[in-house]
């Protein structure tokens, strides 16, 4: 299955209505630095690479100047993240974090399943496996019906499905906006796999897609000149 970057997942929640942080892809360390001198506050700069992990890895830098996002794009093009090449970083605002969650979109070809399934957690920012695992009470699962889609009357089945206390409403209702956009996401774009881990909550109550992991359909990939894939 065919992945794409990051900075293009984060192309394709803009257009279906989900917010990302302001931020923009280069591939030289001056661009880089205009872009964070445009943002003008502490951003991070991540490198564009088909793999999980890269915060471990020494793929994403923070910067609080221009200067400093200069100096840690020139460090990261041109290097090897995980074994692979790094040719474009995402310069992005840093958001102030409230609260993590995870939203997921994963098609099961299992023979009781065999469609897609919605994945969402309130715990974000780590391996879902690793939360469903230590935590199966954060982790609600719903099996979409390909005929019905999922709009925010499925997606709030999703949520109330947790048993991790109940949200605010005003909360509910945004996740669940979120949850039926990102489903919209999924099926334009062809999607076997479609993620937003950490969804941030911010501490002025606004939720962002900190990051995201998108994985096209081989058989698709033909339909999406725009990948470049």
């Amino acid at each position: 299955m065919a992945r794409i970057y990051e900075y293009q997942g984060k192309e394709i929640l803009r257009k279906v209505g989900i917010s990302v942080p302001e931020g923009r892809e280069v591939s030289s360390a001056s661009e880089a630095r205009g872009v964070a001198a445009g943002i003008g506050k502490p951003v991070a700069i991540k490198a564009q690479v088909w793999a999980t992990g890269r915060f471990k890895a020494g793929g994403i830098k923070f910067a609080v100047t221009s200067d400093e996002a200069e100096k840690a794009a020139r460090e990261l093009i041109g290097s090897r993240v995980k074994g692979l090449p790094v040719g474009k970083v995402l310069v992005e605002e840093l958001l102030e974090i409230d609260r993590e969650f995870y939203v997921g979109i994963i098609v099961n070809n299992s023979h009781k399943v065999k469609g897609p399934v919605l994945i969402f957690s309130s715990m974000g920012g780590i391996g879902i496996e690793e939360v469903a695992a230590a935590h199966p009470e954060k982790v609600a699962t719903f099996n979409v019906d390909y005929l019905q889609g999922v709009g925010p009357s499925e997606a709030g089945q999703l949520i109330s499905r947790l048993f991790d206390g109940p949200f605010p409403p005003d909360l509910s209702a945004e996740l669940a906006n979120v949850i039926s956009r990102l489903y919209e996401a999924f099926t334009e774009s062809d999607a076997r796999a479609a993620e937003i881990n950490p969804l941030v909550l911010t501490k002025s109550k606004q939720l962002y897609a900190a990051d995201c992991r998108f994985t096209i359909d081989d058989n698709s990939v033909f339909r999406h000149p725009e990948f470049n894939i």
